[in-house]
């Protein structure tokens, strides 16, 4: 039987990019004009949001109070130095093709994502994909993204994302199973094979589903309910969460236990309904990410979470959450 991988290189440009380039930062004293390069800002100043601990800290000790130096006495300048093209392009290669040899594919479609998805415009919380709107683009990118285009004959897709068109192109086609690294695909009715996990082999996902913790801790799972366990907690590579204007912290562990046990659809969303009323038990008027105050209340909140997280299965997929809540008779 013939196995089509529908290959998702986002990832592999992604990925290879940022390895093909040696990155540091430049820190270097306002007041009297020292420097010195450290590997990450958190090596110096040490955690991220906290500014506590690293270099910094080890400097500061025994320091008299008027004389610690704090992170706001510095700038910080991101240096990137490109490695020769030659090698990235073809770490690139190698990638892809041991991707597909692992995976077990007699053939492949490759598909390449250019440009801003449409849920920036769906998205009126949070911002979709906001957080990375300062974030350092790899030098060598643009190269790597024509070199991939140009080698495995991918398409170039626009307007959605690269998911979603993996997504369509798999749908309904036994034959044919996602290759990728993106978590996002466990949770949609499509075959998978993740190269992060190759054991797991190709993982038909068009299915309820469970969900289940790893030797680390870490939440994994498959199927619809994967996709609402996603909808009930957050992603913070793609910047939604179900708590975003909530009184009550809701994150992806308590959103596992509320939902581990359920068995079936109609359970996952009460389940969801509880969870979402818990965290807005009354409407409230609050400032979106554009800017403008506008009323949401629990069901807003569930359906602007479940247009973040679910991939479209075809052109004009448009499901909602209020209109799944009235069918099963969810109040």
């Amino acid at each position: 039987m013939s196995k089509i991988a529908v290959i998702d290189l986002d990832m592999f440009k992604h990925g290879v990019a940022s390895v093909g380039e040696d990155r540091s930062i430049l820190v270097k004293h306002k007041e009297t004009g020292w420097q010195k390069s450290f590997k990450t800002r958190t090596s110096f100043y040490g955690h991220h949001k906290k500014k506590e601990g690293g270099w910094l800290a080890e400097v500061n000790k025994g320091r008299e109070p008027e004389k610690i130096a704090l992170p706001e006495h510095f700038t910080y300048e991101d240096v990137q130095v490109a490695q020769p093209i030659e090698n990235v392009l073809h770490t690139a290669k190698l990638m892809v093709e041991s991707a597909i040899e692992a995976s077990g594919a007699t053939d492949y479609k490759a598909f390449i994502g250019k440009g801003e998805s449409f849920r920036v415009q769906k998205s009126t919380l949070l911002k979709y994909k906001g957080n990375r709107d300062n974030t350092i683009k790899a030098l060598l990118l643009d190269e790597v993204s024509e070199y991939l285009t140009k080698k495995f004959k991918a398409e170039v897709v626009t307007g959605i994302e690269n998911d979603d068109k993996c997504v369509m192109e798999a749908y309904k086609k036994p034959d044919h199973f996602i290759l990728c690294e993106d978590k996002d695909f466990w949770g949609c009715p499509v075959n998978v094979f993740n190269v992060n996990s190759p054991e797991r082999g190709i993982v038909n996902c068009d299915k309820f589903g469970s969900l289940w913790r790893d030797s680390k801790g870490k939440v994994r799972g498959e199927g619809r309910l994967h996709l609402m366990w996603q909808v009930c907690g957050q992603d913070d590579s793609d910047h939604y969460k179900a708590h975003a204007f909530s009184d009550v912290y809701w994150g992806e562990v308590t959103a596992y236990e509320a939902l581990k046990d359920c068995t079936n659809d109609k359970e996952s969303w009460i389940k969801a309904a509880e969870i979402f009323k818990t965290l807005y038990p009354e409407p409230k008027v609050i400032t979106g990410w554009r800017g403008d105050e506008f009323e949401i209340d629990w069901k807003y909140v569930l359906n602007e979470q479940l247009q973040m997280a679910r991939m479209l299965r075809f052109e004009g997929d448009e499901v909602s959450a209020y209109d799944v809540l009235k069918k099963l008779g969810i109040e």
